[in-house]
């Protein structure tokens, strides 16, 4: 089930890209929103999400680390 999972959040990501490219912004909307899905699915039974697939869904994805650290003590 993960391969699966992983197989097609690849797909999506690829899918995305193409939308971007061809300046669909609906098209482009849904698979993200799709992807998002699957990717939290994975996450849930302990996959690792590719980072390229990551990366469009969490741009600012270091900042979730770094907003660990902000209320740490100096």
């Amino acid at each position: 089930m993960i391969e699966a999972l992983k197989n097609r959040i690849v797909k999506l990501a690829a899918a995305i890209r193409e939308a971007g490219a061809s300046a669909d912004a609906a098209a482009e909307k849904d698979l993200l929103e799709d992807l998002e899905r699957h990717i939290e699915e994975l996450e849930a039974r302990g996959g690792k999400v590719p980072e390229s697939a990551l990366h469009l869904v969490r741009p600012d994805g270091d900042s979730e680390v770094e907003d660990q650290f902000d209320n740490m003590p100096i």
